[in-house]
C-alpha cells in the first residue's frame, strides 16, 4: 500500500509543474474574476479504475509455510457531475468493489499447534451508490488547484467463505447493507481544456453496515457496525481522469 501511495503522489507532484507550464486555455472569459476552474451549466464525467493481482506457488510468509493460491482485486467507479454555478456542482456516482481469494493450499507451524487450509475461497463484492456536492478552489491561472467534497453513499455487499475440499459445501454466506457519510478533499490539474486528473483523499466519514449471515446452509446471525474518522484516510485515496465541458 504504501509504494502504491507513494507513486500515486510523486505522479501528482511531477504533473502539476508541468500543467503550469502548458498553453491551457480553458475558454472562459468572466470580467468579475477570470479564475474559475468551471463554469455554470458545464458538466464534469470520468472515474477511477484500479486492479491488483497475484499468484503464490508455495510461498512463505513468517510463520506459514506452503502458500499457493491467487488474489484479485477490481475496483470501478465511474461519476458525472454537473455544475450548478461557478466552482461548484452536484454529481452521482457508483463504485464497484470485488475482492476474491483462493487458498489452495497452506500451513501454519507453531510449537505445539499444527493448522493446514486446503482449497478454500473469500469472495467479496460491494456496490454503492453516491451523491455529491463539489467545491472547486483554483490555484493562479486556474489550471491546476483543490476541491472538497461532500458526500452520501448507500448500497450492498455480499461475502462467500468457502471450504471447497470436503464432500459436502461448507462455509459462510452473508449479505447486508451499508452507508457511509463523509468530506473528501483533492488536487487537479489541467492538461488540455478539457482532460485533467485528480487525486482524492478521505477526510470525516462516518459509517454504518449491518449483515446477515448464513452458516453451512444451517445456522444464522446478524451484524451490526458502526465508525467515526476525522483524519486523512490513505485507504480512500483514489487517483482519477476526467473530462470537463
Amino acid at each position: 500500500m504504501s509504494k502504491r501511495v507513494f507513486l500515486l503522489l510523486a505522479a501528482v507532484l511531477v504533473a502539476f509543474p508541468l500543467a503550469a507550464q502548458m498553453n491551457c486555455d480553458r475558454g472562459y472569459v468572466l470580467k468579475d474574476n477570470p479564475v474559475k476552474m468551471v463554469r455554470k451549466g458545464g458538466w464534469m464525467l470520468g472515474g477511477t479504475v484500479g486492479f491488483t493481482g497475484s499468484t503464490s506457488d508455495n510461498r512463505q510468509v513468517l510463520i506459514v509455510n506452503g502458500i499457493t493460491g491467487r488474489l484479485y482485486n477490481i475496483d470501478v467507479s465511474p461519476r458525472f457531475c454537473y455544475m450548478i454555478g461557478d466552482n461548484m456542482g452536484v454529481g452521482f456516482g457508483f463504485t464497484y468493489r470485488r475482492n476474491f481469494f483462493n487458498a489452495a493450499s497452506a500451513s501454519l507451524s507453531m510449537e505445539g499447534l499444527d493448522l493446514n487450509v486446503k482449497n478454500y475461497y473469500l469472495d467479496n463484492h460491494s456496490y454503492l451508490g453516491s451523491v455529491f456536492y463539489r467545491y472547486y478552489i483554483p490555484f493562479g491561472s486556474g489550471r491546476f488547484g483543490a476541491y472538497a467534497d461532500a458526500e452520501l453513499s448507500l448500497g450492498g455487499r455480499q461475502h462467500r467463505m468457502m471450504d471447497n475440499h470436503s464432500v459436502d459445501e461448507k462455509g459462510t454466506y452473508g449479505v447486508g447493507f451499508q452507508g457511509s457519510l463523509g468530506a473528501y478533499a483533492g488536487v487537479m490539474a489541467f492538461f488540455t481544456s478539457h482532460f485533467a486528473m485528480d487525486l482524492r483523499v478521505g477526510l470525516l466519514s462516518l459509517n454504518y453496515s449491518t449483515e446477515k449471515q448464513t452458516h453451512n446452509q444451517v445456522a444464522t446471525g446478524t451484524d451490526h457496525a458502526y465508525s467515526g474518522h476525522f483524519m486523512i484516510d490513505l485507504l480512500a485515496l483514489r487517483f482519477g481522469m476526467y473530462y470537463y465541458l
